[in-house]
């Protein structure tokens, strides 16, 4: 699965530390459901609260997207990759109840 992580509003790119952070919560996902092809994480720092918009692409041309809002880049992280996670456990059930 490719992973592309931007930062918005910031004056440097994120972190090394928190990219395979992020990397390794997103990778803990492919266990939910199989065919995941692609996944996009958008850092936005652009006032208090930090944003994390995480958007990824399934096979069967599905398109999963979580946003959180948190008073630190980490928790935000967090919140979105529970979100994501609901949604790819529920379009797993989705599919295999249709076979």
């Amino acid at each position: 699965m490719e992973i592309q992580i931007t930062s918005r509003h910031t004056k440097s790119k994120a972190s090394q530390e928190l990219q395979d952070a992020i990397g390794a919560e997103i990778g803990k996902l492919e266990q939910f459901c199989e065919g995941i092809t692609s996944c996009r994480v958008v850092l936005d720092n652009e006032s208090l609260d930090k944003t994390v918009e995480i958007t990824m692409h399934v096979r069967g041309n599905h398109e999963i997207v979580g946003i959180a809002k948190a008073e630190s880049i980490g928790k935000a992280v967090d919140e979105a990759v529970e979100k994501v996670e609901r949604q790819l456990k529920k379009l797993n059930e989705k599919v295999k109840s249709h076979k």
